[in-house]
């Protein structure tokens, strides 16, 4: 693996974990400065830093509220405001038909046979 891979296995982190006390604690030995790197992240997630947190603003909630759409936008989203996807956006056509516009269709069989 490449310095440049973004993801390591537990036995890299635990390396890194031991290299990183050796640095941090340099006054102690390995067995003490590993376990005082230990009691900093005990208990612990990862920090996600940098990323743009949400704004609750009327505005943006007024913009973003599927309710208020009108026009073409409006086919975009079923009642309850989710999205339908690809059949909201693009006019699917039914090739189902002998002609476009045909509404009979599946009837043929009903009106050739009768009132057998």
């Amino acid at each position: 693996r490449g310095k440049s891979c973004r993801t390591i296995t537990f036995d890299q982190f635990k390396e890194a974990l031991q290299e990183l006390s050796k640095k941090r604690f340099k006054g102690k030995s390995d067995e003490e400065a590993l376990q005082e790197i230990y009691k900093l992240i005990e208990g612990k997630g990862p920090v996600i830093s940098g990323v743009t947190k949400t704004v609750a603003s009327p505005t943006v909630s007024r913009l973003t509220d599927t309710s208020k759409f009108t026009g073409s936008h409006k086919e975009r989203f079923d009642s309850s405001g989710k999205g339908k996807g690809r059949a909201g956006r693009e006019d699917l056509v039914d090739n189902s038909g002998y002609v476009s516009g045909y509404k009979h269709a599946g009837t043929y069989d009903h009106k050739v046979q009768g009132n057998k």
